[in-house]
């Protein structure tokens, strides 16, 4: 398995992640082809960036990092439409591929936050270092991405 960074999505094979997706009853990943084919959300503002995880030529995750369009700060990053195919699932596919969204994600934003209604997908979240989110508009989980320093 190996994670690339989408600069074209035309130029991969989601039929099989789709699938599986809406099988599932879970509509982000029509959703994130939908918008990035009508031009609404390309991940390509400053800072944004959109990964998958193949093997073998078929997409086997993807997940995405976005400005949060829901607060006013251009600071705060958002995860989004992370998916894993039910079969690559508990094997580290969604936690590389969230690690590269955080490691890409410290190089512009402070804060990262997502949401979630999935108790699976909150424990996951929760396991990797993810908050749950007070007060904050639209968002289940926070992550703090400034680095402490030692004194």
């Amino acid at each position: 398995m190996h994670i690339e960074r989408v600069t074209c999505l035309e130029e991969y094979n989601f039929y099989l992640l789709l699938d599986e997706s809406m099988s599932e009853g879970y509509k982000f990943v029509q959703k994130l082809l939908d918008e990035y084919m009508q031009g609404d959300n390309r991940f390509n503002k400053f800072g944004e960036s959109l990964f998958v995880a193949i093997i073998e030529k078929e997409v086997i995750g993807v997940c995405g990092l976005n400005i949060d369009p829901y607060l006013k700060f251009n600071d705060v990053g958002r995860v989004r439409h992370l998916y894993v195919s039910p079969i690559h699932r508990s094997k580290g596919v969604g936690s590389k591929l969230l690690r590269i969204i955080e490691d890409e994600a410290r190089k512009y934003f402070r804060i990262l936050t997502l949401y979630t209604e999935n108790p699976i997908a909150d424990r996951f979240y929760r396991n990797i270092g993810f908050l749950r989110a007070e007060g904050i508009d639209k968002a289940s989980h926070v992550l703090n991405l400034e680095r402490k320093t030692g004194v």
